[in-house]
């Protein structure tokens, strides 16, 4: 273990933790310090609560130098769940187990920096949580709390037949990027020598790769949008696991059908280059890729003027509609097929 941390000791780092902390959400009478923080439940509402992990060998990799976007990236994959049920996030509890070998301190508080600024992003405090030693690599788990819109949160289960579905920003830009990292290519860094470039790639197409990295390291979280969209959508959900994966959560749900063109879906320029440097296919990237953190969501009317609004510049597409049936996602192919559109990212499922 890294010197320094061992001298910190854990609550020595608790302390650092509470030190940087800045209080930012309405309702925190006691935050970290005690043995449970005290908050003020909003009156007359609901709470949202959501949890979400981030483990070393399954979500990253130390190797790749980036702590300040990890901490970022452990906040803003929580704050995206609280955006698909058009909440506001408020209080948020960190839960970080370190293995002996690493990191360093110095990485640990930039971890902590990057954290620290999304939640600042998003006017969330952080009120508490537990740290641990780890004998299998670091573990990072948030947990936030937030409130719902007035009167109810936009859910799963709300699609009705007729509704567009809607899709916002591009899709396979995280998993293009965790392709390209996986392959040895860093953020903001020429290519590597001993990685052979194809003579097709060009400036543009090196670009479009550096910013599906920066998709996959940093997602941005909807949040605006999903406020927005309160009185809109009738369900939405967050891209994190697929379009074709959350898609079908949205069918089974809302006891509903759902036809995707496959010529509308918005892939991210990152994913068509990298599709074409490593043979996959970057309809796949963008349909079961995962981490794309967008919102996926159903409703009878044109999102678009009220989303121009809040998220200028913001992507927005129409890529299917909601019909009665089956309840699962069937995509249609440019060619006249159409298939049931199953797969995308499952932790518990053997890949054959």
């Amino acid at each position: 273990m890294d010197p320094a941390l061992a001298a910190l000791g854990e609550f020595g780092l608790i302390n650092l933790i509470r030190q940087r902390v800045h209080q930012r959400s309405p309702g925190t009478i006691l935050g970290i310090g005690d043995d449970a923080a005290l908050l003020a439940l909003p009156a007359g509402g609901g709470l949202l609560v959501t949890t979400d992990m981030l483990l070393e060998g399954i979500h990253f990799q130390w190797h790749w130098g980036r702590p300040r976007e990890l901490g970022r990236k452990a906040m803003a994959v929580n704050v995206s769940d609280i955006a698909a049920m058009g909440g506001r996030p408020l209080h948020a509890l960190l839960g970080l187990a370190i293995p002996p070998a690493g990191p360093s301190l110095a990485d640990l508080e930039a971890l902590l920096a990057g954290l620290e600024e999304e939640a600042a992003t998003y006017g969330i405090t952080l009120v508490g949580g537990d740290t641990c030693r780890s004998q299998s690599g670091l573990v990072l788990a948030v947990t936030l709390l937030g409130t719902p819109p007035p009167g109810q949160a936009l859910r799963r289960s709300g699609a009705r037949p007729g509704d567009g579905l809607w899709v916002t920003g591009m899709l396979g830009g995280a998993a293009a990027g965790l392709l390209a990292l996986e392959r040895g290519l860093r953020p903001g860094a020429p290519w590597p020598a001993d990685i052979a470039r194809p003579a097709w790639l060009g400036a543009a197409e090196e670009a479009a790769i550096q910013a599906a990295i920066a998709v996959h390291l940093a997602p941005v979280p909807r949040l605006a949008a999903g406020q927005a969209l309160v009185g809109c959508a009738t369900a939405m959900i967050d891209v994190s696991d697929g379009v074709a994966s959350d898609a079908g959560h949205l069918c089974a749900e809302s006891r509903v059908a759902a036809r995707i063109l496959a010529g509308r879906i918005p892939i991210h320029p990152g994913a068509a280059a990298m599709g074409r440097l490593t043979g996959r296919d970057p309809l796949d990237l963008a349909l079961r890729g995962g981490e794309d953190y967008e919102l996926l969501f159903t409703t009878p009317t044109d999102p678009r003027p009220i989303l121009g609004e809040v998220a200028p510049g913001l992507a927005v597409t129409r890529i299917g509609e909601v019909s009665a049936g089956q309840p699962v996602p069937r995509l249609a192919r440019e060619d006249g097929r159409e298939e049931i559109l199953a797969g995308g990212f499952d932790h518990l499922r053997v890949s054959g």
